[in-house]
């Protein structure tokens, strides 16, 4: 094919039958192995992607003036004598069919059609191309090494988070005497009575003053002093209702007079009342101050770290629950739920931390009534913790039905009779029932 004077192109009808017919970007056609390669008129030579010669513009119109025989290369370089690039020797370029320069000799039958003729190419083009060619050969091995370097990262940083926790705690591993201690405290704590609970008490500030990063054992020390801050206000509670009865009965006998001796015994039911309430006097201050002291241990633990065993959030849990049941706090309920979720079966302190809150908030009757029923299930489930059965007591007072909370307070008794509490309750509800 070629551009004849007028810029059109087309077959001509005087080629020579020699003349060998090239693809631009596939093989020689059948006849090229055969005929030579036929001279390019001058007139009609052009590049293929640059120059055009001074005859004829690929792009353009026919430039007037000499023509000059140039030959054609694969990037649109020269490649006569006058050519300012470089040559560089034959080279094979698969899939590309071979361009011959224009007045040369023809091909030998012999010689395969993409070795007839070699590639000039110029300078700034020779030094891209191997410049792309190194960073082709080390683009492979580069991305290897990239890729190796992520995944070493990856192991590395996945160790480090599986064994963030053990190396987080390895200062606070704790001897077999320490937990033996606590679990210790942690059992008479069941048995709720002032005297057991008093020892855990002890026992427990000696463990963390030992152990200062011992976090289950100061979360139980927490638990501990929650709930003796909880017996200290149901005794409080029930001297406020025993100050109640007495006024109630010293107001009938004045206003009835149904005896001869009323007076006398107005008298001495005042001075009970007196009794009582100088008796509320040390309790409130001892309530108070072990406030303080459970509030600043409790603020301590709200402070988790980013990761930490399950045993110990549980306990961090729990210990934050009950305080927070046991003061009122406006995030008791979120706090017993939570406590719910990483606790085990039965789901024991998360239902005494919610009957807590329901007596120290003034809940209304429809949270009284399920917390009833969820310290009822407790207690089929879990026999051996006495604060449920203590609770339901207070909580069937709260509901006007002293039969139930006599019988809850018996079964107390009957398993722990160093109940203080639990006495003095069973006391409350005979007072109560003598009343008219």
């Amino acid at each position: 094919m070629t551009l004849n004077a007028s810029g059109t192109s087309g077959a001509s009808a005087s080629t020579p039958a020699s003349i060998g017919r090239t693809l631009t970007y596939g093989a020689v056609s059948d006849s090229a192995e055969a005929a030579p390669v036929p001279e390019l008129p001058a007139e009609s030579s052009t590049h293929l992607y640059g120059e055009a010669s001074p005859s004829s513009d690929l792009f353009g119109a026919a430039n007037a003036g000499t023509p000059v025989n140039r030959k054609t290369s694969v990037y649109g370089a020269a490649t006569d004598a006058e050519s300012r690039g470089v040559n560089l020797p034959p080279v094979e370029l698969p899939g590309l069919g071979a361009l011959a320069a224009a007045g040369g000799p023809g091909p030998s039958a012999s010689e395969p059609a993409y070795r007839r003729g070699g590639v000039s190419l110029p300078p700034e083009l020779l030094s891209a191309n191997r410049e792309s060619a190194d960073l082709a050969a080390s683009e492979p091995a580069s991305s290897s090494r990239l890729w190796m370097g992520l995944l070493v990262a990856a192991g590395v940083l996945l160790a480090g988070v599986l064994a963030y926790p053990a190396w987080k705690n390895r200062d606070v591993d704790m001897p077999a005497t320490a937990v033996t201690e606590k679990e210790r405290a942690s059992v008479l704590l069941r048995r709720d009575d002032a005297s057991s609970r008093d020892q855990a008490i002890q026992s427990l500030k000696a463990l963390t003053a030992t152990h200062p990063k011992y976090t289950e054992a100061q979360a139980e020390l927490v638990v501990a002093l929650s709930l003796r801050l909880g017996e200290l206000q149901a005794e409080a509670e029930r001297l406020r209702n025993q100050g109640e009865i007495l006024q109630r009965d010293i107001d009938n006998r004045a206003t009835a007079q149904a005896t001869v001796d009323w007076e006398s015994r107005v008298n001495a039911l005042k001075a009970q009342r007196e009794d009582v309430i100088k008796a509320g006097g040390p309790l409130r201050i001892e309530i108070d101050r072990l406030r303080k002291e459970v509030d600043v241990l409790a603020e301590a633990l709200e402070a988790a770290p980013e990761v930490e065993p399950t045993p110990a959030l549980a306990a961090r849990v729990k210990a934050r629950a009950l305080h927070a049941g046991v003061t009122a706090a406006p995030d008791a309920l979120a706090l017993a739920e939570r406590l719910r979720n990483v606790e085990g079966a039965p789901k024991a302190w998360s239902t005494v931390a919610r009957a807590e809150y329901v007596l120290s908030s003034g809940s209304p009757p429809d949270s009284v009534a399920q917390s009833v029923a969820e310290l009822e299930a407790l207690r089929q489930a879990d026999g051996t913790l006495l604060r449920p059965y203590v609770l339901g007591a207070r909580l069937a007072l709260r509901q006007k039905d002293p039969a139930a909370a006599r019988s809850l307070l018996d079964d107390v008794l009957a398993l722990n009779k160093n109940h203080e509490l639990a006495r003095k309750l069973l006391e409350q509800v005979s007072a109560s029932a003598s009343q008219p």
